[in-house]
């Protein structure tokens, strides 16, 4: 761990009971002034406390009476109180007064600014982001999830201005200066990272739920309607939350909170849960279903904390799983409850299941639960193995408990810890108490080791039997895009679907097994695409599903788990370039979202890196000319049909991205035509179809598109709609329109700094030429980078963003030799990845570059 700060925990000697803590914030200088008593317990006599601190002045510290010197420690991020003589056991009070700075990194208690829609004029904000290790910015404390305690908050702002924690407001008065005094209740017990503040000039909406809690949406000035919809969903979560988890809702109230500058897409303080814009509001005129279903999966990912997380919290961040996974797992069942339209749990193969496969499949991966050595380390397990691998890997075992044990378990776990902290095996204990399952012994498998299996299977007629059964030949192995070399095994929860609808469910703890089913016109491993495995049929066994897929018989996610581990095994090396695009073209007939996203994203991830560097672009993009249009025409075109669903909506939308940017030519015109159409104001896009057009327009227009859309940016305030200008920006082919965009990126003016990362990434997605132009201007302009993004997780994404898809080793050496020089401890897990990406890229072009060519020669130049 060459270059990372090693972690430390605090003395066990003593612990904090309460922090009475006083806050006054100064948003014309950026600047705030703090004061706490903190009830501490001595557990062992001592001469020393050690709290953690970061970036704070601390002007007088003493314990009861006694003064204490104070020395930092900066690289450790703590502050040591030492006294004359040894504190005695039991409870004292430790005193503090301190000051920081509201700093500008989205980290601790930090400024934020937005422009009043309504009066053009600048409003400024102040917030805080505490998890994972941030808290210690803003006050002196016991920054460690197991160090929980209470806390009373008071908070000395101006008049004019609200302020919010994570409890309710419990008295106001006024004193000098046109301040006030906002002293909230005590909290429960908690820990540090949870602790949550918001000062500014804020709208909001209000309602209760069915047990009363106030619900508020508060947003920027001028902008209240646009919380309404979070609003209606987290009045539907909270009561499905309480009943699944046979625990109500442990405070008054719930804030959610729209904040402008957010490094995280949300996060889940208890009773104030902050969100990115993007994350949360809603406009009725400009947001596609897209953003409908993110907020709604968003909002109830956060509300889920409020129990898992938040009332029980994981020990130590080794178990951030624990909160990640778990959350990332029930905002879908939240979500599939109250809004069944959107068919979310189709949804969630793609965004979570598939998303942790292919991470998974990288020697660079790493366990669900990873031990934690150094700070750094946190930030690198905020990733798909944490949230997605965490969040399927409980799908999976809900599936093989059943709900009714699953939720028992679950009741027993939050009950047995709540207001206090919890390992993984605690949680298996309980939901092995209420199944009678050997769930730790089955979940270790998937928890501890890396990786997941390939299951082979064939199929024979049964010995000693009439004909009508089936004896299934199941193996497993590591799943790998690399060497298959690991002996690692697990224990499997397996399920297999015949033609006819017959189930069978087996527990594979070996590395083979047999199993007879009844004979079938076609048998199906893994139905529903619940388990956490990739299939690898026999040719025969393939075959019949594919004559299935063409037929209709398969259910929507069964082809999408089909195409899905086809594209899986080529990267893999176990199929060929001309067997897998034979199969894609049986897709041609697929009619829903889904699939079809999903298809286009693994064509374009795995297909179209290598012809990028081949320099076959435009006999790919007619390729999937005739791939899409079927789909489109059955579509009904551009507009939306009487009886459409949501899903039509989403699909439309991204067959005519995908038709666009490929430049097909009567896609490209009608593009034109509304572009034009809705830049005069004649008539606006459907906010379903704009990110589509823009892009169309940027990829195949020039310098007028390119004005029009910044045009078009700065006359709008939702956020959402930015966004999609900003990232629609890089897909310009023109490469002095390339240097402008990254000319915003740095400018500041118009992309925010969390939104960077993101306006980069869009610009090294479009091409080889594009990527390797991004790279370039990356390493020109590391050092603003570093000091933008210094201490955050945003530039450990930033790599993961840029230096993903490249596919030669040429590309991969440049990239190793250039972190060699300039170390990037918290992006060390992103650079290997990417690495052996590029590697594993190149070994797939070497050997079916040419079998590319010759397939894509019959498609006209």
């Amino acid at each position: 761990m060459s270059g990372k700060t090693e972690f430390k925990k605090l003395p066990t000697h003593s612990r904090p009971i309460n922090y009475n803590l006083t806050l006054t914030p100064n948003l014309l200088d950026f600047t705030f002034k703090g004061q706490q008593v903190v009830t501490v317990e001595i557990i062992e006599p001592t001469n020393s406390l050690v709290l953690n601190s970061a970036e704070l002045e601390i002007e007088t510290a003493k314990f009861n009476d006694a003064e204490a010197e104070i020395s930092f420690n900066e690289p450790e991020e703590t502050v040591k109180l030492s006294f004359n003589s040894a504190l005695p056991v039991g409870r004292g009070q430790l005193s503090l007064s301190f000051s920081g700075a509201l700093n500008n990194r989205m980290k601790g208690f930090y400024r934020t600014v937005y422009t009043d829609s309504s009066t053009g004029a600048e409003v400024r904000c102040a917030v805080t982001q505490f998890a994972p290790t941030d808290a210690r910015r803003c006050l002196p404390c016991w920054d460690e999830p197991e160090l929980k305690a209470t806390f009373d908050v008071t908070m000395l702002v101006d008049k004019d201005l609200i302020a919010l924690s994570n409890m309710p407001e419990q008295s106001r008065s006024d004193i000098s200066s046109g301040l006030v005094s906002v002293k909230f209740q005590q909290s429960p017990i908690m820990s540090t990272y949870l602790l949550a503040f918001a000062v500014g000039r804020f709208d909001y909406v209000e309602d209760f739920d069915s047990d009363n809690v106030l619900l508020r949406v508060y947003t920027p000035a001028g902008r209240r309607e646009q919380g309404r919809f979070a609003l209606d969903v987290a009045r539907k979560t909270l009561p499905f939350y309480k009943d699944f988890f046979s625990v109500a809702y442990p405070l008054p109230k719930l804030d959610l909170v729209a904040v402008p500058d957010l490094a995280f897409g949300a996060m889940e303080n208890w009773g104030l849960v902050t969100y990115r814009e993007t994350a949360l509001l809603v406009d009725t005129d400009n947001s596609s279903a897209a953003t409908k279903e993110r907020v709604a999966l968003i909002v109830g990912h956060e509300l889920a904390h409020q129990w898992f997380g938040n009332l029980v919290t994981m020990q130590w961040w080794t178990h951030l799983w624990l909160n990640e996974g778990f959350a990332s797992w029930i905002q879908y069942l939240c979500v599939d409850q109250c809004y069944p339209e959107f068919d979310i749990w189709t949804r969630f193969v793609k965004s979570d299941l598939s998303r942790a496969l292919v991470l998974d499949a990288l020697d660079s991966s790493h366990p669900i639960e990873v031990p934690i050595g150094s700070p750094c380390e946190i930030d690198e397990i905020f990733d798909a193995i944490s949230y997605c691998k965490g969040a399927s890997v409980i799908r999976m075992l809900h599936e093989w408990l059943g709900q009714e044990a699953f939720r028992d378990g679950l009741s027993r776990y939050l009950d047995r810890h709540k207001y206090s902290n919890a390992q993984t095996e605690q949680l298996w204990k309980a939901l092995e108490e209420a199944s009678g399952q050997p769930v730790d012994f089955v979940m270790g498998t998937w928890t501890k080791q890396m990786g997941y299996p390939l299951i082979s299977v064939s199929a024979k007629p049964a010995d000693n039997d009439d004909g009508q059964q089936l004896e299934l030949s199941i193996s497993q192995e590591r799943f790998q895009f690399g060497s298959n070399s690991s002996l690692a095994a697990w224990r499997v929860p397996i399920q297999v679907l015949t033609a006819e609808g017959v189930k069978i469910n087996l527990l594979l703890t070996e590395k083979s097994a047999a199993v007879r089913v009844p004979k079938a016109a076609w048998v199906k491993l893994n139905p529903g695409f619940v388990g956490v495995y990739r299939t690898l049929y026999s040719e025969e066994m393939l075959t019949d599903l594919i004559a299935a897929l063409q037929r209709g018989q398969l259910s929507q996610r069964d082809r999408f788990n089909l195409e899905s581990d086809l594209f899986a095994l080529f990267s893999a090396g176990r199929l060929s370039i001309v067997q897998l695009l034979q199969v894609v073209d049986a897709y041609k007939v697929e009619q829903f979202y889904t699939v079809w996203a999903d298809l286009l994203d693994n064509l374009a991830a795995t297909i179209q890196v290598l012809v990028d560097q081949l320099g076959l672009s435009q006999q790919w993009r007619s390729f999937v000319c005739q791939l899409c249009e079927p789909a489109f025409q059955r579509c009904g075109g551009w507009d939306a049909q009487p009886g459409d669903g949501h899903d039509v909506a989403l699909l439309r939308a991204a067959l005519i991205r995908a038709l666009g940017l490929a430049g097909h030519p009567s896609v490209v015109a009608e593009a034109r035509a509304r572009f034009a159409r809705h830049c005069s104001g004649e008539c606006a896009i459907p906010a379903d179809l704009r990110d589509s057009i823009y892009r169309t327009m940027l990829s195949n227009g020039g310098g007028p598109e390119f004005e029009a859309a910044l045009d078009l940016m700065d006359k709008t305030d939702l956020q959402e709609e930015k966004d999609r200008i900003q990232r629609s920006l890089g897909s310009s082919r023109d490469p002095q329109l390339r240097q402008r965009v990254f000319q915003l990126v740095v400018s500041g003016d118009k992309v925010r700094l969390q939104d960077s990362i993101y306006v980069l990434g869009s610009v090294s997605s479009a091409s080889l030429e594009s990527r390797r132009a991004t790279w370039r201007f990356i390493k020109c302009n590391w050092a603003w980078f570093q000091e933008k993004l210094r201490g955050q997780i945003l530039l450990s994404r930033l790599v993961q963003q840029v230096c993903k898809n490249f596919c030669s080793s040429e590309d991969a050496e440049d990239i190793e030799t250039f972190f060699q020089a300039n170390p990037l401890p918290s992006a060390e897990r992103n650079i290997k990845q990417a690495l052996e990406n590029a590697r594993l890229n190149a070994r797939v072009l070497a050997r079916e570059g040419r079998n590319l060519e010759n397939f894509l020669a019959k498609f006209d130049a």
